[in-house]
């Protein structure tokens, strides 16, 4: 059961994060002089969406145990990655649609950001799941 609890939490994260971060990046695009303030509110915005996946990881940690088999931890493992390449594939889309030349790194250095708000919880996931091999 606790697989599943990390598994949820990913999937909550990532597309928390990602919905957030395409809402940033086409006010970035609309309005590049605003880049610093519309990144704080992304971080707001962020920290807020992952207070219930860190809730879900936490209950998960809490019913950890080991499982009979590594078998039954496949379905949420894949599942969990999936989402991670979902978040790498969509995040970097977004780099490489409408985005100025003299944008383009700032808005590269975003996209990075973004990459690794949206994989901390994945991560977490993966270990937790590790902690529960046999």
């Amino acid at each position: 059961m606790a697989a599943y609890f990390f598994m949820f939490a990913t999937i909550i994260a990532v597309l928390a994060i990602a919905f957030i971060f395409k809402i940033y990046a086409d006010k970035i695009k609309a309005n590049p002089e605003g880049i610093s303030q519309y990144q704080t509110r992304f971080f707001i915005w962020v920290a807020l969406s992952e207070a219930f996946p860190i809730l879900l990881v936490v209950l998960g940690m809490m019913n950890q145990e080991k499982v009979g088999e590594a078998g039954e931890l496949m379905i949420p493992a894949l599942i969990i990655i999936i989402f991670m390449a979902f978040s790498l594939f969509f995040i970097f889309l977004q780099t490489m649609v409408d985005v100025n030349e003299d944008l383009k790194e700032k808005f590269r250095t975003f996209a990075m950001i973004g990459v690794s708000l949206s994989m901390s919880i994945p991560i977490i996931s993966g270990v937790g799941l590790l902690l529960m091999l046999p």
